[in-house]
């Protein structure tokens, strides 16, 4: 079958630490309205109560009063109880951390996982998809994917070319390589190709930043927005597909035994996509087996443990009829 439900110890432990991250998530939500600090500037002989913020803001609440000072005092209360929370919470994490590595729940890869952190920092949009999908899948389900078909050394990153200005906006004149690189310093470039699209850390693991479009040997709108010497997100036609799914999520837990809020697409477009791709005449021998053999994997798992997702018709309305068809003939298990 390829996979193993968790165990009932392993269900309990996974769901405890995932409900207190989902406690931090809620709590960092607040962080916008402690974020900053609160100073008193004197000008012409009187002072005024100001607003600063980390990325160089500053406003002014107005001159010296009861109020302003009352304002103050109970931003720096609020302040200081975020923060105290925050250390409770995290130390917390470090408690459920070992009984998550004890359960052999720790499973998708630190160098991944860092990276997604570093983008979700950023607030730049993307998904992650190909093989480290199916980490988000098993979590929802249940249960553990035999290790043969998680092996990989690299992840996609998807990035909607659509959202192009919003991603360069978010990044905050940074570039995509430097962004790797505050994960990992030893991230490099794999080539110095003026259409480098991947970097690699110094132990071989690899990040390919993708997106949907035509001719990948000309520029898109995107690709302009970005430094000239940055990674150049490749483009590939059959993403449109995958862009255009419905969003999936789940928290996993990487090596450490840290939590991870992973956003990919809806199982069921991996299956059409996976099984698109592995028909390609053109794509290696090795690599089409690979991409069968996950398409028929998550198909099992959708008929037999996530039968309770959402019915829904955005996946037949996104992919061809023909692509659907034929997966669905193909594939026992799998009914869109």
């Amino acid at each position: 079958m390829g996979y193993i439900p968790l165990s009932s110890e392993q269900i309990k432990v996974a769901l405890n630490a995932t409900q207190l991250f989902e406690t931090l998530e809620g709590h960092r939500q607040q962080a916008r309205s402690v974020a900053g600090s609160m100073h008193w500037k004197r000008i012409n002989g009187r002072d005024y109560l100001y607003r600063a913020y980390s990325y160089g803001k500053n406003q002014s609440l107005g001159p010296r009063s009861h109020e302003t000072e009352q304002t103050k005092v109970q931003f720096e209360a609020r302040q200081q109880a975020y923060r105290e929370q925050e250390s409770q919470l995290r130390d917390q994490f470090t408690v459920h951390s070992a009984y998550i590595r004890a359960n052999r729940l720790n499973r998708f890869p630190l160098a991944g996982a860092r990276v997604i952190r570093a983008l979700q920092r950023q607030n730049v949009p993307f998904r992650v998809i190909g093989t480290n999908a199916l980490y988000a899948y098993e979590a929802r389900a249940g249960i553990q994917f035999q290790a043969e078909h998680l092996a990989t050394d690299d992840m996609d990153v998807l990035m909607d070319a659509r959202q192009g200005v919003r991603i360069v906006t978010n990044l905050k004149r940074r570039s995509l390589l430097s962004l790797l690189q505050s994960s990992d310093k030893t991230f490099q470039r794999v080539s110095s190709s003026p259409y480098e699209f991947c970097a690699a850390n110094a132990r071989g693991y690899r990040v390919d930043f993708i997106t949907q479009g035509g001719d990948p040997m000309h520029m898109n709108d995107f690709e302009r927005l970005l430094d000239s010497d940055d990674l150049k997100p490749v483009t590939i036609s059959s993403l449109k597909w995958q862009v255009s799914a419905p969003r999936f999520e789940a928290v996993v837990f990487d090596e450490r035994g840290m939590p991870l809020r992973v956003h990919t697409t809806d199982p069921r477009a991996f299956v059409l996509h996976k099984w698109y791709v592995s028909q390609q005449p053109d794509r290696q021998a090795m690599k089409r087996a690979r991409d069968e053999d996950q398409a028929r994997l998550v198909a099992t798992l959708l008929r037999n443990e996530l039968a309770d997702l959402p019915t829904t018709r955005a996946v037949n309305r996104i992919f061809p009829h023909t692509v659907s068809q034929h997966a669905v003939d193909a594939l026992d298990d799998l009914d869109l």
